[in-house]
């Protein structure tokens, strides 16, 4: 696996091309490329590259690598020395994304779970309508709730959900005038959009759906789009359930079509970057070990994580 590679390491790995460019250097072809498997990324470089790379290859492929990891500018790069495509037979989906720590069961059961004690009977209606359409309910367990930066694994979604969900339930123990109700069905579904935001194959990317139209949007239609077919669902109820998903980026300037203006929906944004921002810095954990990791773009600033007990 990649996050395994070591410097001068020689190495043969079934992995995913999830970017390829050929590029012209002193009058010769070679293809700068990005690798991927479940366990992370590495840039790639072929200097030599066959017919099949030049006219083949495509992103998103599956390939059988040979090759030796190097450096370039401070970071790990794989020399590619073979490549060929991988036989279907060859390697595990499993392998190349990164799945959820819960099964589809445990996050099944844990949506269904908090759908039973809503209350009321319009938001439950509404929460059913989705489960029961199946097709939905089975995109909804295998989606990912990032292409990179949070929750970016088969799974990702509900597993985010479920957290932003208790985390704001824990609020509605400390604020008496927040509604359970709402909360809950905030926490669930303000970024259902993801479905169609993002396509899984042997990686994650964008789908057009995602690029052109959005998350945000994606689920605000849905949303009215269910209603409407919910015998008198009070519009000021559902005035404020797509206000909650509408907000939930918190600011206009991160893509939010309007910002928090009811209880729930404060409380809906912070929940949601408490969970995003701690599930990027679980992976960079993770990558990075006990120390200070490579600085982080997004977060602008480098991280320090101590030996675990110290």
């Amino acid at each position: 696996m990649i996050k395994d590679f070591g410097l001068k390491d020689t190495v043969t790995a079934f992995m995913t091309v999830r970017r390829r460019e050929v590029k012209e250097y002193n009058n010769t072809t070679y293809i700068a490329l990005e690798f991927g498997d479940a366990s992370g990324r590495i840039a790639g470089v072929w200097w030599e590259p066959d017919r099949f790379a030049i006219e083949e290859l495509a992103e998103g492929d599956v390939v059988k690598v040979k090759g030796v990891v190097g450096e370039y500018r401070g970071k790990r790069q794989l020399r590619v020395d073979k490549m060929r495509p991988a036989k279907p037979d060859e390697y595990q989906l499993s392998d190349l994304l990164a799945h959820s720590r819960y099964s589809v069961r445990q996050l099944k059961d844990k949506v269904l779970a908090f759908t039973e004690k809503v209350e009321n009977s319009y938001i439950s209606s509404l929460l059913q309508s989705f489960w029961e359409d199946q097709p939905f309910f089975e995109s909804y367990l295998k989606a990912a709730a990032g292409k990179l930066w949070h929750h970016a694994f088969v799974g990702g979604l509900a597993e985010h959900s479920i957290n932003v969900t208790e985390l704001c339930l824990d609020m509605c123990r400390h604020y008496s005038f927040l509604s359970r109700d709402l909360l809950t069905f905030g926490g669930l579904f303000h970024d259902m959009g993801k479905i169609g935001q993002y396509h899984i194959s042997s990686f994650i990317d964008y789908a057009d759906e995602g690029r052109l139209i959005g998350h945000i949007s994606l689920a605000d239609s849905l949303i009215a789009e269910h209603a409407a077919h919910i015998s008198d669902f009070p519009p000021a109820l559902l005035m404020k359930l797509r206000h909650l998903i509408l907000s939930h980026h918190g600011q206009i300037e991160y893509a939010s079509p309007v910002v928090p203006q009811i209880p729930e929906a404060f409380i809906l944004y912070y929940a949601d970057e408490i969970d995003s921002k701690m599930g990027a810095i679980e992976r960079i954990h993770e990558k990075t070990g006990s120390g200070w990791s490579e600085y982080v773009k997004l977060l602008d600033r480098m991280l320090y994580f101590d030996e675990e007990g110290k």
